[in-house]
């Protein structure tokens, strides 16, 4: 039996598989929906339809039940979505406290990422499992879209303005690595604006940390 679930990017995060869950009930709510409003529509299609014998088809007049039926369902349905969903939103800016905040900066067309130590990578994002990771998000020139599909959040970078948002990756990834692309089209090169994610244990983040600051440094000459 193929997996259902392989048709999405994998879910790096809790709160990722918490969006899949909230996309699987979407979608069979919508579905469900779907189904009913198609029978309906055919059977009424036949029932009402003109014959030979009835020319004009029959006539249909309003149910006020039914009515007030199927606005208040509909009505229910998507407040108790958009509830959940706006939830999530506030979830995914407010991080833990004490997080690791790594600064991203769009560029016309690659990502930097600043670290607390001082390190300046482009398009190199490494972050430590087991821990909450803040991300600082701006633009230094257009405006780009910072997207990581495994954590299923992407946040704009905007000139002149700093959004966020935060994600822990478990360490059953330690090693694993996942695309961070632009999708905020800016540009001729906008197509080559990817950098790469990958989930280092909390030992070899601090130990890739110091020595990139080393290399960093050395070819700086400071």
């Amino acid at each position: 039996m193929p997996n259902v679930a392989s048709w999405l990017p994998p879910a790096l995060t809790q709160m990722a598989q918490r969006v899949d869950s909230l996309f699987y009930i979407v979608l069979g709510i919508v579905a469900a929906f779907f189904v009913i409003v198609e029978v309906l529509l055919i059977t009424f299609l036949i029932r009402y339809r003109r014959t030979r014998k009835n020319r004009t088809g029959k006539g249909v007049h309003g149910n006020n039940l039914f009515e007030i039926i199927w606005t208040l369902v509909p009505t229910v349905i998507l407040v108790f979505m958009g509830v959940i969903s706006v939830k999530y939103v506030y979830a995914q800016q407010t991080p833990p406290p004490h997080p690791v905040v790594i600064k991203v900066t769009g560029h016309m067309w690659y990502w930097e990422f600043q670290y607390p130590n001082g390190l300046d990578t482009r398009n190199v994002l490494d972050v430590p499992a087991g821990q909450p990771v803040l991300f600082d998000i701006t633009s230094a020139d257009v405006i780009h879209g910072f997207y990581i599909p495994a954590v299923r959040v992407q946040q704009d970078a905007l000139p002149g303005r700093q959004t966020q948002f935060w994600m822990q990756a478990d360490t059953k990834d330690i090693g694993q690595s996942f695309p961070v692309p632009c999708d905020q089209f800016c540009g001729v090169d906008h197509s080559k604006m990817h950098a790469t994610m990958t989930v280092l244990s909390p030992s070899d983040f601090q130990q890739w940390e110091a020595s990139q600051l080393q290399k960093q440094k050395a070819s700086s000459g400071s």
